[in-house]
């Protein structure tokens, strides 16, 4: 309909009837082989012709898909996919010509479980079309995405794999039995034994402990692991390293040798710790041995029985204490280990006898004083009232100055204040008290042994670990794997809950490094054994792999939880098991006492993940991962991942068609200008081309070479493994906050498209289109410009606008390939990491506050620190399906920030991450120009935080995660 006489109507008519005529004049000069019929032209005589026409008749219903059927039954598939907006989504058909027929592609979109598949070639256009998609409607009913009356029943691929089904309860806990000895004291206890391995102790400065010194030996029936050095506290402010040398030849046990041994064990319980335990040699677990001081310990002593002290063995056997009476010199006072054996918890270090002092004196004012016993005889006797009037002592006996000895026995964790405060002068009478038959040398040693043994036995209960998975690891990152020392160990910078004191380091490190590595492994396996299968496959297989939800389950299996330590130093669980205990505290419990202890689901599986990380370390200086391969297939309990050495992935990997099919020029020419950017020379081009094909290309105008996204896939977790390589050993002291918080800016989009700007990547990437091309060259122009102006600044590329995506991948690509071209050696991903990622991040500094620009953490801050609130949630959860039909499909994700219990802000994504990083952004906006006191006034809240910059973590807030 037009206006009459309107000119400017008419013009536009008599435009597009010109437009038409020329189109006509066209198509009719077109040959015959160009010309594409629709889909009312009948074709039938045509597919009668066609020799390459063909038909699949399901068994079960009978339903025929046909060439003629094919685009119906595909484009009823593609309008059941989930998609966002009013728009449909489209296969995209791409011809081609070979031999002189055509050759047609079809090319699904990004989120259909086949992304592509190549018909036959046909004389016609219009059949090679239907071939093609009469290709994917095989593809679709093969991967179970058709049923069996060609409907679409793709909601049934998808359930089982998403994020929502495979989380573990962050805060759950169970109850679960706990070991607290090794299992070797049990398996070899019941024996009499004829010969005895030794274990020496010793510590390094032995001037700390103030007083004479000896080492002790640890006799075992076995022979002990060599133990790593741990520190000892035994001045407020000074360490000194526990040293064990386990020597190699056994000692031959003759005549009463073992008899005085176990005196001497049982002696050390006894006067030092007030513990009478049962003579019973067979169910005996160890004995204790002094060692002659000042004599040099080798492993490979030829004689260890040349440096026991056996005169001491044999005094301590033959006399159970030293008796005193008035004859003795007054010399013979000094350098005694005197017990109070009326009072458990009363022992004394004599120093000398003090001259013109008697034990009626008042105790002198640097002495210890008790209640209500002003005299030195009533300080020294602990007898009750009755008990104390019956008695007689001599009023001539000296008076010795001495040192009591603190109740102090963890010596494994640092003073505590009311430690610090202990006074140990003391004034005693020798006639109420025992002179211990242990020399001081022995007695000083001996105060040590509790802790030393809690230390010794943790590390062989963490070996133990090691063999209940087949692996070797070095005992001291073995034993930090499985130490949780808190509550709330995996929540870093928050302030520690129930902390438990002296436990050494803990799993949180191990457990950073061992998850990136657990990433890497499993995906150099998937791409190895699944050349395939696309991203999507990649991704979803690996999520299944590596999930706390799979981790969790076969620690259960293995019933690893009982070997975590969650316990410090107890007074009471270092004593020996299988004797009797037959005085002292704890001596009327009967039978074995069986100790649980909580750990939250997701603990266990962090520890699963500090294991891979210790094996990993355990062979750092050999720069041999095969230990921490052999650990993710003992975790991950899975086929997909069955290797037990590095080498095994190679083997697994079958080179594909493309790969090693005969380059052209072009990819000849492309890795020639390639290796002038990176000093890798490709033997096989068509793999480099693969690296830099957009997923837009057709495979069809590329050789039939994939794009880049499964080598991407590959190479994002190699990445990943170099940086944090870098960052864990280069920052030995940041925790795993800061270490994923300074990884962040290494792996960025931002940066790796800077480094693809620089590397000159970006000329030879192939992709469909110009708007990709176009987007990469006005980057490319923008980052040259900023390194130009940057006068050397290593971090130039932070000043830029977001890049697109393709080029980050490409860079990431690129590693990947060059992994697989150099059959799977991580050095040369090493290599390319030092050559030119490293130089940006030599000073971690200038990147502190590019994690707190996340929206995530830029809230967080925003509301600690600026408002110091704490009482606010950000949360993720999975919404239901709205209706049957859309059962099964990736449901959406929402996350909501609520602040005093009032959601301020949701969103949704396909992701809990990106949900949160949404509603995040939501919330900065309606937070933004806000005071503190409007802020206050708006949302209630009267939380007493710090209102600056200094304001750190606040217990109890449930941030999440979305780095």
């Amino acid at each position: 309909m037009i206006e009459e006489d309107n000119k400017i109507h008419i013009q536009s008519i008599n435009d597009v009837r010109t437009g038409e005529d020329v189109m006509r004049r066209f198509c009719e000069a077109l040959p015959a082989d160009r010309l594409l019929q629709g889909n009312d032209y009948d074709t039938s005589n045509t597919f009668i012709k066609e020799r390459g026409m063909r038909k699949y008749t399901d068994p079960n219903t009978g339903a025929t898909l046909t060439y003629g059927s094919s685009l119906v039954v595909l484009s009823h598939f593609l309008g059941c996919l989930p998609h966002r907006g009013d728009t449909a989504l489209q296969a995209t058909f791409v011809m081609s010509v070979e031999h002189k027929q055509f050759v047609c592609e079809v090319i699904l979109p990004e989120n259909s479980p086949v992304l592509s598949a190549i018909g036959r070639p046909a004389a016609k256009k219009s059949i090679a079309k239907r071939s093609a998609a009469f290709e994917a409607c095989l593809l679709l009913r093969k991967g179970g995405h058709l049923d069996s009356h060609l409907i679409p029943t793709y909601h049934k691929q998808l359930p089982a794999m998403r994020n929502a089904h495979l989380a573990l309860n962050m805060k759950k806990t169970n109850a679960y039995d706990m070991r607290i000895k090794p299992s070797l004291w049990e398996n070899t206890r019941g024996s009499q034994p004829e010969a005895l391995f030794m274990t020496v102790l010793e510590v390094a400065l032995p001037e700390n402990l103030e007083r004479s010194y000896q080492p002790l030996a640890l006799m075992t029936r076995t022979q002990l692991p060599d133990f790593p050095a741990f520190p000892l506290y035994l001045q407020p402010c000074q360490t000194t390293q526990l040293r064990s040398t386990s020597i190699l030849k056994s000692v031959r046990l003759v005549g009463s040798d073992l008899a005085e041994l176990n005196c001497f064990t049982l002696r050390i319980y006894k006067d030092i710790f007030n513990k009478e335990f049962e003579d019973n040699i067979p169910n005996m677990s160890y004995w204790l041995a002094p060692v002659i001081a000042d004599k040099e310990i080798h492993q490979e002593e030829q004689s260890p029985a040349s440096i026991i002290d056996w005169q001491v063995l044999h005094d301590v056997y033959a006399q159970e204490e030293l008796g005193w009476d008035e004859t003795k010199p007054n010399n013979y006072l000094e350098n005694r280990y005197i017990v109070d054996k009326w009072s458990g918890g009363r022992r004394f270090f004599s120093v000398e006898v003090v001259p013109g002092l008697r034990p009626d004196d008042p105790v002198p004012d640097d002495g210890v004083v008790s209640k209500e016993r002003k005299s030195i005889l009533d300080f020294t006797v602990t007898l009750f009232k009755k008990s104390r009037e019956r008695a007689r002592w001599s009023p001539n006996q000296p008076v010795v100055l001495a040192h009591s000895v603190p109740y102090r026995l963890n010596w494994l964790d640092k003073f505590t204040e009311k430690e610090l405060g202990h006074k140990s002068t003391s004034y005693i009478c020798p006639e109420p008290l025992l002179i211990s038959a242990l020399p001081t040398s022995v007695a000083s040693m001996g105060y040590l042994f509790p802790a030393i043994l809690t230390r010794l036995e943790s590390y062989l209960v963490a070996l133990e670990v090691s063999d209940l998975l087949g692996l070797k690891l070095q005992p001291s990152l073995a034993l930090e794997a499985i130490t949780k020392d808190s509550d709330n160990t995996e929540e870093h910078r928050e302030q520690q809950l129930h902390i438990q004191r002296g436990m050494g380091k803990n799993y949180e490190r191990l457990e950073f490094i061992g998850d990136c590595f657990l990433k890497m492994a499993t995906s150099i396996s998937l791409f190895a054994q699944n050349p395939d299968n696309n991203e999507y496959e990649y991704h979803v297989k690996r999520m299944l792999l590596i999930c706390n939800k799979n981790l969790f389950s076969t620690a259960l299996q293995k019933k690893l939880y009982e070997y975590v330590r969650s316990t410090g130093f107890s007074r009471r669980n270092w004593y020996p098991q299988g004797i009797k205990l037959l005085k002292g505290k704890g001596h009327t419990k009967a039978g074995t006492e069986v100790y649980k202890h909580h750990l939250g689901d997701k603990t266990i599986a962090d520890v699963c993940e500090a294991v891979i990380g210790a094996a990993l370390l355990s062979y750092k200086d050999e720069e041999n991962m095969d230990m921490a391969v052999k650990a993710v297939t003992a975790l991950v309990s899975s086929p997909d991942h069955d290797v037990s050495e590095w080498a095994d992935y190679y083997r697994l990997y079958k080179k594909p068609r493309y790969q090693i099919a005969q380059p052209s020029a072009t990819h000849l020419d492309l890795a020639a200008k390639i290796e002038q950017k990176h000093n890798y020379h490709f033997r096989y081009p068509r793999l480099l081309q693969s690296a830099f094909i957009h997923p837009s290309l057709p495979s069809l105008w590329s050789d039939k070479i994939p794009c880049y996204q499964r080598l991407e896939f590959l190479g994002d977790s190699l990445l990943d493994m170099a940086c944090i390589n870098f960052l864990f050993h280069r920052h030995p002291d940041q925790d795993p906050q800061w270490l994923t918080e300074h990884k962040m800016a290494m792996v960025s989009n931002k940066f790796l498209a800077a480094l693809a700007a620089k590397l000159e990547f970006h000329r030879h990437v192939r992709v469909a289109g110009t708007v990709v091309e176009f987007q990469n060259r006005e980057y490319v122009a923008e980052i040259q410009e900023a390194e130009a102006d940057s006068n050397g600044s290593r971090d130039y590329w932070m000043a830029t606008k977001n890049p697109p995506k393709c080029l980050s991948d490409v860079v990431e690509a690129y590693i990947g390939a060059v992994f697989v071209d150099s059959e799977f050696d991580f050095k040369e991903v090493e290599r390319f990491f030092d050559t030119h990622v490293r130089w940006f991040f030599e000073d971690m500094t200038i990147y502190d506050t590019f994690a707190n620009n996340h929206p995530t953490t830029l809230l967080h801050t925003r509301l600690t620190t600026t408002f110091g609130c704490s009482n606010y949630r950000l949360m993720a959860n999975e919404l239901p399906s709205p209706s049957p039909a859309s059962a099964g499909y990736p449901a959406p994700i929402v996350a909501v920030v609520m602040i005093h219990d009032e959601i301020v802000a949701n969103a949704s994504a396909s992701s809990g991450k990106n949900a949160k990083v949404r509603a995040s952004e939501k919330a900065l906006k309606l937070l933004d120009g806000l005071v503190p006191f409007e802020f206050r006034r708006r949302f209630g809240c009267s939380c007493e935080g710090v209102l600056d910059d200094d304001a750190g973590m606040r217990v109890g807030v449930e941030i999440g995660s979305a780095i």
